[in-house]
């Protein structure tokens, strides 16, 4: 029994008491759903338009979703006719599946039916397919490629790959169009060899459009079995054009490099135009010009030269940067690069550090001189000085740089924290960690903890 039926059952038991009101009341408040999604059932295979050879198994399998009971059973159908019904589904799975071996030949509508324990029934669309004597062949183009354009007028040699699953291919005719380009009844053997043998290989079906004339085209090859059925393949749409747009692509940096800001970017892309010339090259981070370069240079990797196209990004910023290329041919007709990211992360802080005294350190035999040294580092600029200081007060400047030093004159006994403050000439600052020391009169004896 259903939460829901026996929580409404339960309810009406122990109002019984209260009168026909309030049984009447309750019934009418109480309404909760039976089905929170819409039970459906769906042929998952064959596909649409599938076709079988007499006599062969053809399994049936349905997908049923959205019942809140146990599906007690799927029913297949063809044409209307009941094949069978199944009422367990695949192990771990909301699919059921019927073989079926006695289909006679001819075209069928498939569909399922599936009903829960509840009683409530899902209806499938229909799947139509066919049961033929002789399967139809396959077949489709490999040459030229869909969307490719092509220098001409010229010869274009139109290619198809074409079996037969149950017999043999007899003529490929290939298509512009509606206008026929010729047909091919047996493609050529070639052979193969390799280290176990000399193997023939059957070419694709091929033949060779002469002139083929400037603009759109769409080619198509029709099959044929030896069994007279025929196959169409899918459209392939080529342009033949006057012009070919130039071929660029960016060759370094490499898509994901990464800079330390301010970063120097050599960017370095290859442009070649088959119908003409490259008249000018140019480079973009983001949508921001970097620049335009109309003049190669030759670039001699081992035993190959390329002549690429060059140009120096200087002091690029902090950022994330996608970079592109677009070549621009003597026509005026333009392509642009697949896109590169590159990141430039921002410097290391400026810092300066003191390195002697050490942190910590007691000195003897005040009153006394003491040396006072720091190191710069991360500056981007020159360092203009470093000043020295006892909490607030200055005890010296140095200008020297990246190694500063000072000398403390005549320290007393007492406790003291310096630190350096560095300046650069973009008036940079950096403050050092606090180092604190200890001078004392005398010598300590040799067990004392102190330097």
């Amino acid at each position: 029994m259903k939460i829901s039926t026996w929580l409404r059952a339960f309810v009406l038991s122990t109002m019984a008491g209260a009168g026909t009101c309030a049984l009447a009341q309750f019934e009418g408040a109480f309404n909760v759903p039976e089905h929170t999604t819409t039970p459906t059932v769906r042929i998952i295979y064959p596909q649409e338009g599938a076709a079988f050879l007499l006599g062969d198994e053809v399994q049936i399998c349905a997908d049923v979703d959205g019942f809140s009971n146990h599906v007690a059973g799927v029913t297949f159908f063809a044409n209307g006719t009941e094949l069978g019904t199944v009422s367990n589904g695949m192990e771990h799975s909301d699919t059921y599946c019927l073989t079926v071996t006695n289909l006679k030949v001819g075209d069928f509508g498939l569909s399922a039916v599936a009903m829960d324990t509840g009683g409530i029934v899902a209806t499938s669309a229909i799947v139509d397919i066919s049961v033929v004597t002789n399967l139809p062949p396959k077949v489709h183009i490999v040459e030229p490629q869909n969307g490719e354009l092509i220098l001409g007028p010229t010869n274009v040699e139109v290619s198809a790959a074409a079996y037969d699953p149950d017999g043999t291919v007899a003529s490929v005719e290939f298509f512009n169009g509606s206008t026929s380009l010729g047909t091919v009844t047996a493609p050529p053997i070639m052979f193969k060899t390799n280290r176990w043998g000399v193997f023939p290989i059957k070419e694709p079906f091929s033949l060779v459009w002469s002139n083929a004339p400037v603009g759109a085209h769409v080619l198509t090859a029709v099959a044929t079995d030896n069994g007279g059925a025929t196959a169409t393949s899918a459209p392939v749409n080529i342009n033949i054009v006057t012009d070919l747009p130039p071929r660029v692509h960016i060759e370094f940096p490499e898509n994901g490099s990464s800079y330390r800001a301010p970063a120097t970017i050599n960017i370095r892309a290859d442009a070649s135009d088959q119908g003409g010339s490259v008249a000018k090259v140019q480079f973009f981070a983001n949508s921001n010009s970097l620049g335009v370069v109309t003049v190669p240079v030759t670039v001699t990797n081992w035993e190959f030269v390329d002549s690429d196209y060059s140009l120096t990004w200087s002091n690029a910023p902090a950022g994330t940067y996608t970079l592109t290329v677009v070549a621009t041919d003597n026509a005026g007709m333009i392509s642009t690069s697949a896109p590169v990211k590159v990141t430039v992360y921002p410097p290391p802080a400026p810092k300066v550090v003191i390195v002697n005294p050490r942190n910590g350190r007691t000195i003897p035999g005040a009153p006394r001189n003491i040396e006072v040294s720091a190191i710069e580092s991360n500056f981007t600029n020159p360092i203009v000085n470093v000043r020295f200081f006892d909490g607030a007060g200055s005890i010296g400047t140095s200008t020297n740089s990246p190694f500063s030093s000072i000398v403390w004159s005549n320290v007393p006994p007492g406790a003291y924290t310096l630190t350096a403050v560095a300046t650069d000439k973009a008036s940079i600052m950096a403050t050092s960690p606090p180092v604190s020391i200890t001078v004392i009169t005398n010598q300590p004896p040799s067990w004392w903890g102190g330097d």
